[in-house]
């Protein structure tokens, strides 16, 4: 079965630009809010929140802020996968405890079921075939 890979480059105006860091910023707000509240569960009740209630809480915070409603809930429970995904690493003893992010290091979102619609296609490398 042939390997195709794509490499692309998506361009966007100011305007689209913008948009997408402040989004960024909202994404690294809740992520950090998430810590916050995992972190006071932890020392109210002794133990953490579990993946589902971050999933909650991050989907009640998109619900009671209007800022936050610019991201879609499925990027809001993502950013708590996320979070949820660090704490676990850490508990297993793969990493440190997840840190507070800042704005300007939050690099990434995911949007799963967004739509994105290639233009022009061009060939890179052409493998050849072991038969």
């Amino acid at each position: 079965m042939p390997t195709l890979g794509f490499r692309f480059r998506a361009y966007a105006d100011e305007q689209t630009l913008r948009a997408l860091k402040a989004q960024l910023k909202l994404a690294c707000k809740i992520y950090n809010t998430l810590r916050w509240a995992d972190i006071y569960f932890y020392q109210r009740d002794g133990k953490g929140l579990t993946q589902t209630e971050l999933r909650q809480l991050a989907l009640d915070l998109r619900k009671q802020d209007d800022e936050y409603k610019q991201l879609y809930s499925q990027v809001v429970q993502q950013i708590a996968d996320r979070y949820y995904e660090a704490r676990q690493r850490f508990f297993e003893g793969l990493a440190r405890f997840p840190k507070e992010k800042k704005p300007h290091k939050y690099y990434s979102l995911v949007y799963p079921q967004y739509g994105w619609k290639i233009l022009q296609v061009r060939e890179i490398r052409k493998r050849k075939q072991e038969e």
